[in-house]
């Protein structure tokens, strides 16, 4: 069987590195916010659903004006948590691709990892690693006031 694009390595590539780390980073955390999701779907009430449906209500109304804003917690935590592994995430970037090919996928933690670890600058690193910090809490807790202020009780 040829496959073009899997007979190429990924990760030698600068532009095609940079998707694979995106594609094992949704692989590797599909299945969890798929149960944060499935936890917020089973938490819509049936009784909701029915007087919908009783009111008139078809199938995809019921859907859009009803379950997913009920759903609307399980969305902010699932975006809460995506934004902080984008910023946060080194494991994944060291065991693929250490950086590489040429600099193309350092991350933000990886690099200021090598700045504090790597070219011994330990001041320059903990500088760097506290506007990282500053940058994600900013943006989760912005994320997440936004999303809280819109969410709905059933």
């Amino acid at each position: 069987m040829n496959i073009a694009f899997l007979q190429k390595s990924w990760l030698s590539s600068s532009a095609l590195a940079f998707v694979a780390l995106i594609v094992v980073t949704i692989w590797q955390y599909s299945g969890y916010m798929m149960l944060i999701y499935i936890a917020g779907l089973t938490g819509v009430s049936e009784d909701v659903r029915e007087a919908a449906l009783i009111d008139g209500c078809t199938g995809s109304q019921v859907t859009r004006y009803i379950i997913i804003p009920l759903m609307r917690s399980s969305f902010t935590i699932c975006i809460f948590l995506s934004i902080t592994r984008c910023f946060m995430v080194y494991d994944l970037n060291l065991a693929l691709t250490e950086g590489g090919p040429f600099g193309s996928t350092t991350m933000a933690a990886m690099y200021v990892y090598q700045k504090a670890f790597s070219s011994k600058q330990y001041g320059v690193g903990q500088t760097e690693a506290i506007i990282l910090f500053l940058i994600t809490a900013v943006i989760a807790v912005t994320q997440t006031m936004i999303s809280k202020s819109k969410e709905v009780e059933a």
